[in-house]
């Protein structure tokens, strides 16, 4: 266990060095390499975009890159990889919302791009999938994605606070627990009410 918390710190602290080097262009690359590989973490890179920059452009710069690799990720499975996307779906705990996605319901894929702990990946990919108009998945990537960023963004601003104030810290993190838990709920609910709709 401290060995892996050793080995993230260690990535943590190259990737803040690379991006601290690299200035905006590498801050808004990190997230869009993210959205092609899903197991890295997001919040991470958020929160040293806005360690680097400060809120504003750290925020900016993660929501472009986001939205720019999420678009990207749409047009190339679009193109190829249908029936491997198509499997990962059918065997995601989410595939009964996905599969509204995948019939062009675009309030379903706003929804899901507006929290943080959803996998953007598959989302992008029932929209992929569905051959979904490109105006139209902008129109819902970008709000969406605006919001969903906030949160992220306000979690990277408070992060320099944690050590200097350790009771704010823990109440902070208890927080984005209860908003990851709350979101994952509410996309369960949202699952089983729609499953028998589709």
């Amino acid at each position: 266990m401290m060995g892996c918390e050793m080995e993230y710190q260690e990535f943590a602290d190259l990737i803040f060095k690379y991006v601290k080097e690299g200035g905006p262009i590498l801050g808004m690359i990190v997230p869009i390499i993210e959205t092609f590989l899903p197991f890295l973490p997001l919040v991470l890179f958020v929160i040293i975009n806005v360690s680097v920059f400060g809120l504003f452009w750290g925020y900016l710069y993660s929501w472009v890159g986001n939205c720019v690799g999420s678009y990207l990720l749409f047009l190339f499975l679009r193109k190829v990889g249908r029936k491997k996307i198509e499997k990962v779906i059918i065997k995601s705990k989410y595939a009964a919302t996905l599969e509204k996605i995948k019939k062009k319901n675009t309030s379903v894929m706003f929804f899901l791009y507006c929290f943080p702990f959803t996998p953007s990946f598959l989302i992008s990919g029932a929209a992929a999938l569905a051959n979904m108009d490109t105006s139209k998945f902008l129109l819902t990537l970008l709000p969406a994605k605006l919001i969903m960023m906030i949160s992220l963004s306000f979690i990277g601003q408070n992060v320099s606070s944690f050590f200097k104030n350790p009771i704010k810290s823990i109440i902070y993190i208890s927080i984005i627990f209860l908003f990851n838990f709350l979101s994952k709920k509410l996309v369960h609910y949202f699952e089983l009410k729609h499953k028998d709709l589709i």
